[in-house]
């Protein structure tokens, strides 16, 4: 991580009273004169206070452009953006001060104990020493790295170094925290130890996290609102269910039923009667249903007045993987 020099003391930042720890207005970076490339392209978000924020996208979408505008390591082209309630060009060392970053890959000195990095970083933020080694213990007590305390980083395996990123990250108790891969590379019970670590950090801190991963099972797991972003422009923003009703708005539903008392053809005839189901399909011993729109309780009701009982009435739904190929293929 790049050293930052302090221009303010810590006691002097206090973090602006705003509706969205981080907001986004036509944010824009453009690299090149005469081939111009559009990293990120008219970009509108608004995280709010306490979430867990996802940013997914392809490769070459513009995620790490946009998080490097937010903390600041890149002035925008166009447009304007607030981290904490500061500005992300006027005011970078407040933005700097109130957030934390954990960066892909994350940088220590190895010659150095965990210890003495965390000491090394806490001295920039200018934290008194009392507190400053008292916070070294609890994190890497938190992490899981207790035990490492006195240990160079340059011998930390993979899983560890992310676990001291995260602690690196939070040395100053940052309002908003930056994730970028947090467990890429990570064997998936180190991966698992660290998506339990952020959520638990974002209930009990009440920090905002915003997570930029190409695990989409991470991200449908610990984020609460998930943006897709592909060649630099934002396609889609939502809960994952949100995300669910714009593939139905545009493909329909699929609902898999079982049916007792009747055959299921008998079942099927009844079903294609009902105004909005557009195809159907029995498989083994079960019916398959597209619609255009909602239509359970349409459906239950022809299955019924054919003399049929639904034993079985399920919709397909399709998870944060499939929503997001689906997306970006539509874009």
């Amino acid at each position: 991580m790049e050293s930052i020099s302090m221009e303010l003391e810590l006691n002097e930042i206090v973090p602006k009273v705003d509706e969205f720890a981080i907001e986004t207005i036509h944010l824009s970076k453009i690299f090149g004169k005469e081939n111009q490339i559009h990293a990120v392209d008219n970009l509108n978000l608004q995280v709010r206070k306490g979430e867990v924020f996802g940013f997914v996208g392809p490769n070459g979408a513009g995620k790490t452009t946009t998080m490097k505008m937010l903390i600041g390591l890149l002035e925008p082209s166009e447009g304007s953006g607030k981290v904490a309630g500061f500005d992300i060009v006027r005011e970078v060392i407040n933005i700097r001060e109130t957030t934390g970053v954990l960066p892909e890959p994350a940088g220590f000195y190895d010659n150095l104990t965990a210890r003495q990095n965390l000491r090394f970083y806490a001295k920039l933020y200018d934290i008194e020493s009392e507190v400053r080694e008292k916070r070294i213990v609890n994190l890497l007590e938190t992490v899981g790295l207790t035990r490492a305390i006195d240990q160079k980083t340059g011998g930390f395996s993979t899983g560890m170094r992310k676990r001291f990123g995260l602690a690196q990250a939070l040395i100053n108790e940052p309002s908003v925290l930056f994730l970028d891969e947090p467990t890429s590379g990570i064997d998936p019970l180190g991966a698992q130890m660290m998506r339990d670590l952020i959520k638990d950090l974002n209930r009990s801190k009440g920090v905002t996290v915003f997570l930029s991963s190409h695990s989409m099972e991470e991200v449908e797991e610990i984020c609460d609102r998930i943006a897709i972003i592909a060649r630099g422009k934002l396609l889609a923003v939502g809960s994952v269910e949100d995300l669910r009703d714009i593939i139905r708005a545009k493909e329909g539903l699929h609902y898999l039923l079982e049916v007792q008392d009747i055959p299921l053809s008998e079942a099927a005839e009844a079903v294609k009667n009902v105004e909005g189901v557009t195809d159907f399909e029995i498989q083994d011993e079960t019916l398959q249903v597209h619609a255009e729109t909602k239509l359970r309780t349409e459906i239950a009701k022809a299955v019924r007045k054919a003399g049929g009982t639904v034993s079985m009435f399920e919709e397909e739904e399709m998870n944060l993987q499939k929503l997001f190929l689906k997306i970006i293929e539509g874009a």
